[in-house]
């Protein structure tokens, strides 16, 4: 993979700088919330979907409630994205939601380890829609690279497990989590189907090595591209996109799909979203394919969320932590920016 495509990579998560005194304490700590998370996944296991997503969405309102900063930022980059498209009266419904579903994707995979498996997968919506499932196994039968690609929305975790359920062989990029012990459990249910879980630091050889030999990969490509990448608009607001998508599938000349898997209601069921599939044909004639495919592959994303709004994921910083600062300033009541 040549330099552009690896610097938009996400980047991996942070160094180690915890004071040598201080990492016992948080080693305990992190040894409660392990036990705590075990726990949980436990009882969740015990009570139900209905009642785990009961539980869970009161939680995250009294968070979304006590942490005003996330709170306005949230309501500020939903209410700059979505102007015009929905009532501005909406708008603090919508961010509020969004911080719910994203708490829940939690209890997702918890409930995913003790109660989903091969034999019931497809009664929960995790069949893949015709005709797309059978384009997806024929191309891994033909060994023609395939590129599924996601945003922060919906049940972006689930992805790997119902690929592997329907039998498409997928290697997904994941951003290990700084508590191993955490990372080491989400890591094994979203593999429990036989989808290969590939560190974002081995992504840049081994992305490469998959599509070599013909196979899928999938990512989130929704990430602020700071260093490089192709300037683009998303939901009407300028911002930097990866143009590691684009320069893979020309590289490998591989298939680009859009897709999404939402959760709907609360008894643990779900819905895939196949949005556009990009064939390389389609930029053949192209005078800048990689450009090309990268806005095409970000309009796809952008008509997910346009679709279920509150299933994004408002309170990430997606056009550039600068920028949301902005955004977020200029819509706070001028009493509050007085007084700050």
């Amino acid at each position: 993979m040549n330099r552009e495509a690896a610097d938009n990579i996400p980047p991996d998560a942070q160094p180690d700088v915890i004071a040598p005194k201080a990492k016992p304490l948080v080693r305990f700590i992190l040894a409660l919330g392990n036990l705590h998370r075990r726990c949980l996944g436990f009882v969740f296991a015990l009570i139900g979907p209905k009642i785990s997503y009961t539980l869970t969405g009161y939680g995250a309102r009294v968070m979304y409630w006590l942490l005003v900063p996330l709170k306005e930022r949230s309501e500020a980059l939903c209410g700059a994205a979505l102007a015009g498209r929905v009532p501005e009266g909406d708008i603090p419904a919508i961010a509020r939601q969004s911080f719910i579903n994203r708490s829940r994707n939690l209890t997702d995979l918890m409930l995913a380890a003790h109660r989903l498996n091969q034999g019931n997968y497809e009664r929960v919506g995790g069949k893949l829609p015709e005709p797309f499932l059978s384009c997806m196994l024929a191309a891994q039968r033909e060994r023609r690279p395939v590129i599924l690609v996601t945003g922060y929305y919906g049940s972006f975790d689930m992805l790997p497990i119902f690929l592997g359920y329907n039998g498409v062989k997928t290697s997904a990029v994941y951003l290990p989590h700084p508590n191993r012990g955490f990372d080491e459990y989400r890591k094994r249910i979203r593999g429990q189907s036989g989808c290969e879980l590939i560190p974002v630091q081995s992504a840049t050889t081994r992305l490469e090595q998959v599509l070599e030999d013909g196979g899928t990969v999938a990512l989130v490509a929704d990430h602020h591209a700071s260093r490089r990448g192709i300037e683009v608009e998303f939901l009407g607001i300028p911002t930097r996109a990866m143009s590691t998508v684009g320069i893979l599938a020309c590289r490998h000349g591989a298939e680009v799909v859009t897709a999404g898997l939402r959760r709907v209601g609360t008894d643990f069921r779900f819905q895939f979203e196949i949005e556009d599939t990009i064939m390389p044909d389609d930029w053949k004639d192209e005078p800048n394919p990689v450009e090309w495919v990268t806005r095409r592959y970000m309009k796809g994303i952008e008509q997910l969320i346009l679709r279920e709004p509150a299933h994004y994921l408002w309170g990430y910083a997606r056009w550039g932590e600068a920028h949301a600062r902005q955004i977020t300033s200029r819509t706070k009541p001028e009493s509050e920016e007085n007084t700050a």
